[in-house]
């Protein structure tokens, strides 16, 4: 497997020692990971490139790589490659082999590699996967042990095989563990009694019954979970080999909700990254604009309060974009503004932002430091190519 893309990203290797207290350097450099969907991945990268994304995919060894390179396969067949850092490489090498064919959960940065030439390849540089879960053949051989024993004594039963009952306690709707202890969205938390866990790879359903992790209503079901326990910063990850319901493991034993700890202040939305970059001298005249905001941001808001204009007085045969439309993507929190027209060449177009647009929590769109205009909330300048040529497709 090729490793320039070790310089090329210069990813900063996180230490052992980092990882037992739950520091994630590749998560304070590149952010918080943003869930996405591979096709959407592949098909328009831009908005996702250097940065930090969660995606999965079918395993497969890259139909266009000379070497044992792997890939992840998207529905319709389309890859991207991936390149475990050297703190996950050898113990994602130990299951790679027997994971091909199967849907494998990747966390990492997103680069590209290539040229026009020889085709170009989205990359994904992962710290964290998740791979598929364990076949389950006849009866599992398992030490029973309580949510007390096991969570009580960190560290004392990692890797091995365990049986532990707890009440279903969906996505730390209640607070039971920290709420950056998370390492994916379809984890979920078991409780009895003062002690919690998270359990990871796989979902709180089974033949006959199926729980929602979002919905405080499931929650209160007394679930048996047999997997294989890992601590990190003292807090208890379990590995699901098989989930199924029970019943309480003691008359007595009940998880009760804590008080609920006090709200966060909400912040207000900003625009994080526009395509093309803001200041571009050099668009295309068939361009569409791309601006991704911090938050999920109500649709309804945009319509009325956005904005495209060329820049300074009307020149003779300047058209009005009267067949601007717009399109919002709720998953990558994207704004598509298609002027309908072709934009003039050498001139210089303004995307403006008024107030009014707000996200799902009411909260009104602000402006990035420095960037105050007059009457808007945001001014977005390009300048068309003056030589442009355009190529009518095949």
């Amino acid at each position: 497997m090729k490793r320039g893309w070790r310089a090329g990203l210069g990813l900063a290797l996180a230490t052992t020692a980092a990882a037992q207290t739950g520091y994630n350097r590749y998560e304070q450099q590149y952010g918080d990971p943003v869930d996405v969907g591979l096709e959407d991945l592949i098909q328009a990268p831009e908005p996702y490139l250097g940065r930090a994304v969660r995606t999965r995919g079918k395993l497969e060894l890259a139909t266009r790589s000379q070497g044992r390179q792997y890939a992840l396969s998207s529905t319709f067949g389309r890859e991207a490659w991936i390149y475990p850092v050297p703190d996950v490489e050898f113990e994602f090498e130990q299951g790679a082999p027997t994971w091909l064919g199967k849907e494998v959960e990747v966390t990492g940065v997103v680069g590209r590699s290539g040229s026009v030439s020889t085709g170009e390849v989205i990359t994904i540089t992962f710290w964290s996967f998740l791979g598929p879960p364990e076949e389950v053949k006849g009866p599992i051989k398992a030490t029973d042990l309580t949510l007390e024993a096991l969570v009580g004594t960190p560290g004392k039963h990692d890797g091995k095989t365990v049986r532990v009952v707890g009440k279903f306690r969906g996505r730390n709707l209640y607070g039971d563990l920290p709420s950056r202890s998370q390492k994916a969205r379809s984890d979920w938390v078991i409780k009895d009694d003062l002690f919690a866990a998270w359990i990871t790879g796989k979902k709180p359903k089974g033949s006959g019954w199926e729980l929602d992790p979002s919905l405080k209503r499931d929650t209160g079901k007394w679930i048996l979970v047999v997997g294989r326990p890992e601590t990190m910063a003292g807090v208890t990850y379990l590995r699901a080999i098989q989930v199924e319901l029970t019943t309480a493991p003691t008359p007595t034993a009940e998880a009760q909700p804590p008080s609920p700890p006090p709200e966060k202040p909400k912040l207000p939305p900003v625009v994080v990254f526009a395509l093309p970059l803001d200041g571009e001298r050099d668009v295309s005249p068939d361009t569409k604009f791309q601006v991704q905001f911090s938050k999920d941001m109500d649709e309804k808001s945009f319509f009325g309060n956005v904005v495209l204009r060329y820049a300074g007085a009307r020149q003779p045969g300047d058209r009005a974009f009267d067949a601007v439309s717009l399109s919002y993507d709720g998953g990558r929190r994207a704004l598509t503004v298609d002027p309908g027209d072709l934009l003039r060449a050498g001139r210089v177009v303004e995307l403006i932002l008024l107030p009014g647009i707000v996200d799902t929590d009411g909260l009104a769109l602000e402006p990035r430091p420095g960037k105050m205009a007059a009457s808007a909330t945001e001014v977005l300048r390009y300048r068309v190519t003056a030589s442009a040529v355009l190529f009518p497709g095949p």
